[in-house]
């Protein structure tokens, strides 16, 4: 079952189409649950188990999706935000943790969000239901894959907790 379906989605050809402006980009889309960060203007941010990446050139991040064929969502967000602001909200996080913060957390934030948006397709349908999810294209994924399977809070804390003890 799905908490969030898409429609069209068209296949990356060139990365020259998420170079201009803002992609909510959904790693490891077909599993429970997924990661996700934002790609704004060619720029890369994401909180992880690990830390984070703040500005990593889009070139970088799709050697490894490319590599390990990473099935990935790249969903359009047609809300502009200011580099200097998502830099300033990143910069008060430290790594994503159980129980504190998940790589939602920060994009939230960025995106003036509510409390309750507190799962990705939360965040989707808050997106869907203001008209501001534009394009959706996808990298290496199956031809049947249809949207964001449901999973909820726990999934997530227990995945968080397992990649911690890997660290």
């Amino acid at each position: 079952m799905y908490s969030f379906k898409f429609s069209n989605i068209s296949q990356l050809t060139n990365n020259e189409q998420l170079e201009k402006g803002c992609y909510l980009c959904v790693w490891h889309a077909n599993k429970i649950p997924p990661h996700i960060g934002l790609l704004i203007n060619g720029a890369y941010y994401s909180l992880k188990v690990k830390g984070k990446d703040t500005g990593i050139p889009l070139v970088e991040i799709m050697k490894v999706i490319k590599r390990k064929s990473i099935p990935t969502v790249f969903a359009e967000v047609k809300l502009c935000v200011e580099k200097e602001i998502i830099e300033s909200i990143f910069s008060t996080f430290g790594k994503a943790e159980a129980s504190k913060f998940t790589c939602l957390t920060p994009i939230t934030q960025i995106f003036n969000q509510p409390k309750n948006v507190n799962m990705l397709a939360d965040l989707l349908n808050s997106f869907q239901s203001k008209n501001q999810l534009g394009k959706i294209i996808g990298l290496n994924l199956d031809s049947n894959f249809e949207g964001i399977l449901s999973y909820g809070k726990k999934e997530i804390e227990e995945r968080l907790m397992k990649l911690n003890k890997t660290l």
